[in-house]
């Protein structure tokens, strides 16, 4: 036992004394991820930052603003000096900007427009006899006179048709749930794939009205 205790002290005194060194292993860059590495960096420079044959030796601004709106970081015209180099750059920038802006704008070419068949509707061309007779048909076979084709008869809007027939005393409350149980009858059937494409379709929908 004795034996054995003065082993164990020695070991602790050995260890005290003689610490042992942990090495570290430093993470190295070899030639073959190195080589990569500097490829991917070798950037060349904007064509804007170069020095052309007929640009100024001495020191000079780079006025080289970015694509982005202006933040509000920006100093304004108002808060620089008189004689800053800024306020005349800017200025041109600006004026070079509107006048190509106006005169692209005169030669692009707007869409074309979302109803185009209901754009040029002539207006107070039915009398009293066409508006009876459309009452007439949608009371006698609403399922095949409908507002788009009694609009189309009589060259007319489907809102036009709408209100003669409000204002006959028709009821459009029924022939809506009729149409509206076969189209969830319709969408029932379809998977999730087709139901994820029209809330898609939908939003982009939306976004278009409120111009985004």
């Amino acid at each position: 036992m004795e034996v054995r205790s003065s082993y164990k002290l020695s070991q602790r005194t050995i260890n005290f004394l003689f610490p042992l060194k942990i090495t570290c292993v430093d993470s190295r860059r070899y030639e073959s991820t190195h080589r990569r590495n500097k490829s991917r960096l070798n950037v060349k420079p904007d064509p804007s930052f170069l020095n052309f044959e007929n640009s100024p030796k001495q020191d000079h601004i780079i006025f080289n603003p970015p694509s982005s709106a202006p933040s509000v970081f920006h100093t304004p015209l108002k808060f620089l000096p008189p004689n800053d180099k800024r306020i005349k750059l800017l200025s041109t920038t600006a004026e070079n900007h509107l006048s190509r802006r106006g005169h692209l704008s005169s030669l692009v070419k707007l869409p074309p427009p979302m109803r185009p068949k209901e754009v040029d509707i002539p207006r107070g061309h039915l009398n009293a006899e066409a508006i009876a007779e459309i009452q007439t048909l949608n009371n006698k076979d609403p399922n095949t006179w409908t507002n788009k084709k009694l609009a189309r008869k009589f060259n007319c809007s489907s809102e036009f048709v709408s209100v003669c027939l409000r204002h006959a005393g028709g009821d459009p409350s029924k022939r809506k749930a009729e149409v509206k149980a076969k189209w969830d009858y319709i969408e029932s059937q379809w998977g999730p794939r087709r139901k994820k494409a029209r809330e898609e379709r939908q939003k982009r929908w939306h976004a278009a009205l409120r111009d985004e």
